[in-house]
């Protein structure tokens, strides 16, 4: 265990919760069945959800946007989210400029439920397995069959089986789900290694090693669980408000704390600062009233430029505007639907390829000369069919006035 990492794991072990202890100058020891009282005297504590209580799906995304939002918008669109689950991602590899995420979404529906509020940080137990150079790892969680499937080390999918036993179509699912990790490049390889984990019958294990064609490795002995490099923090909805609530709290008492001690330093303060805008407020008003003639001419001025520049201002031609933004389409798979030119601003919706593809128009816009009079603001692509996006940019004149909600 690192100085980071918590000082206690409480995971799903074959039958039952266990609470494993890493202390610093001890071996590590584990308590089955743990109480809340173990629990909360273990703190700081990682849970390791059971791989039934969580959602995970490998997905290949752009490389160039944020991970988390790409994740959770595919979710969305194969309609994988439960109202409220939060999403989280873990970046696996990268190829040719798309990221492979695991993206994963724990539920409420969890046999520990009730531990939500003793524990730190979540993981999944499918990711706390040092699976070494195996493509595939089989283990008995809460007296289910669970499996993982793994690349480079890293788990890149999981699942529960809801079987207490290795059956023929437990071997069925594997062999399906391994096709499919391949075809959609999430594996590199059909799994030529697998490790089973706990006790087996040895009737159970040659059928597989026979089904499978694979080497396979047996572990009797569970080891305990290791924390990976590169946390998920895949909290459950409820476990996730609560640990808001907590640094909320925190946050207040702090807050209090703070104001406590500068309590007596305003009250001491507060006469002469009281005074002081006073004598300012005078000087302003006094000054105030000498520029008004002048602010009422500069005002008016204004507002006689701004009716005037779309017909005065080359910048503002809106022929010349659209003419600027079409030279910035380079290819066949991008289109401009939308092109609202006002005064005071300029909106651009169209769809591309993909969200690479809006990202470069996004930073052609920002960095073209015909258009540098304007502060760009664009918003995340959406998602509009199988390979295609929409987007919208807006650009704001420096002078335009605040829009009126």
């Amino acid at each position: 265990m690192n100085k980071q990492a918590s000082t206690a794991i409480l995971r799903p072990g074959a039958e039952e919760w266990e609470l494993w202890r890493f202390p610093v100058k001890a071996a590590p020891s584990v308590i089955a069945n743990p109480s809340k009282r173990a629990i909360a005297s273990a703190s700081p504590v990682l849970m390791a959800l059971a791989s039934r209580d969580v959602l995970a799906v490998p997905l290949w995304v752009s490389s160039a946007g944020i991970a988390q939002e790409l994740a959770e918008m595919e979710l969305s669109g194969r309609h994988l989210l439960r109202r409220g689950a939060s999403v989280a991602s873990v970046r696996i590899a990268e190829s040719q400029g798309r990221a492979l995420l695991l993206a994963l979404a724990a539920n409420d529906e969890s046999s520990a439920s009730d531990s939500f509020s003793l524990v730190k940080d979540y993981e999944v137990s499918a990711r706390l397995w040092d699976a070494g150079t195996k493509d595939l790892l089989i283990w008995r969680e809460l007296g289910k069959i669970c499996y993982g499937f793994y690349r480079e080390g890293q788990c890149v999918f999981f699942a529960a089986t809801g079987e207490s036993s290795l059956s023929k179509e437990i071997t069925s699912a594997l062999m399906r789900v391994a096709s499919r990790l391949v075809a959609e490049q999430v594996l590199t390889r059909e799994p030529l290694s697998l490790r089973l984990v706990g006790l087996f019958p040895p009737e159970e294990r040659r059928d597989l090693a026979t089904r499978l064609s694979a080497a396979v490795e047996y572990m009797e002995a569970i080891p305990g669980p290791q924390q990976p490099a590169q946390p998920s923090d895949v909290a459950p909805p409820t476990a996730r408000r609560a640990r808001e609530k907590r640094a909320s709290r925190r946050q207040w008492v702090v807050a209090g704390f703070v104001t406590a001690s500068l309590y007596a330093i305003v009250l001491a303060a507060v006469g002469a600062w009281v005074l002081w805008q006073e004598l300012d407020r005078k000087h302003l008003r006094e000054e105030s009233a000498r520029l008004a003639p002048q602010a009422k001419a500069a005002q008016q001025d204004i507002e006689t430029w701004r009716e005037l520049r779309a017909a005065m201002d080359p910048q503002a031609f809106a022929l010349d505007q659209l003419a600027a933004v079409a030279a910035l389409i380079s290819s066949d798979q991008m289109r401009i639907t939308v092109f609202s030119l006002d005064p005071e601003r300029l909106t651009i919706s169209g769809e591309a390829a993909d969200i690479s593809q809006a990202f470069a128009f996004f930073e052609q816009i920002k960095v073209s000369p015909a258009l540098a009079d304007y502060d760009w603001t664009s918003r995340q692509p959406e998602l509009a069919g199988k390979s295609q996006v929409r987007f919208e940019i807006e650009g704001t004149r420096p002078d335009a006035k605040p829009r009126e909600e």
